[in-house]
């Protein structure tokens, strides 16, 4: 695994956006959508999972796809997590300045509705934080840089 990578998720292990459990609000349809819609899924961050690792993965639940996207039956080991759902639905984003936000992820809001009530429900304030440090770890990788900076173009 990449050393940063590891770094920012261990950064993130134990943390969650509320004091409460989220997934109680949506019913969890960051882990699992509805069956009426797509899988969700996470991009993974450059060699976040070795091969030995997917396979583990893929036995509790997960289903890797091109383009480093893993998607979740809704029953994983919480310590198993890649890193985008731990950052969820934040993404540490990297500016032009080369800075990093923690930011609302758009993408997320479809699924999210911390994302829909982010004036209303405000984040843990620890958590936010943590998002950008652990961006800055990741940005001090080359790799983890570049995509960062694709999925901030993204974003």
């Amino acid at each position: 695994m990449n050393p940063a990578v590891a770094a920012a998720r261990a950064l993130l292990a134990d943390i969650t956006p509320l004091e409460r459990d989220c997934g109680c609000i949506c019913k969890r349809r960051c882990c699992a959508a509805p069956e009426d819609q797509a899988p969700c899924g996470m991009r993974l961050f450059p060699n976040e999972l070795s091969a030995r690792e997917r396979q583990a993965m893929a036995g509790d639940g997960f289903s890797f796809y091109p383009g480093g996207l893993a998607v979740c039956s809704g029953r994983c080991r919480r310590e198993q997590r890649p890193l985008g759902c731990r950052l969820f639905p934040l993404f540490p984003y990297l500016t032009k300045e080369g800075r990093i936000r923690a930011v609302y992820d758009p993408r997320a809001y479809r699924i999210c509705p911390l994302v829909r009530q982010a004036a209303h429900v405000p984040l843990r304030r620890d958590f936010v934080r943590l998002v950008r440090r652990a961006g800055r770890i990741l940005a001090s990788d080359e790799a983890c840089r570049a995509f960062l900076d694709a999925q901030s173009r993204e974003i």
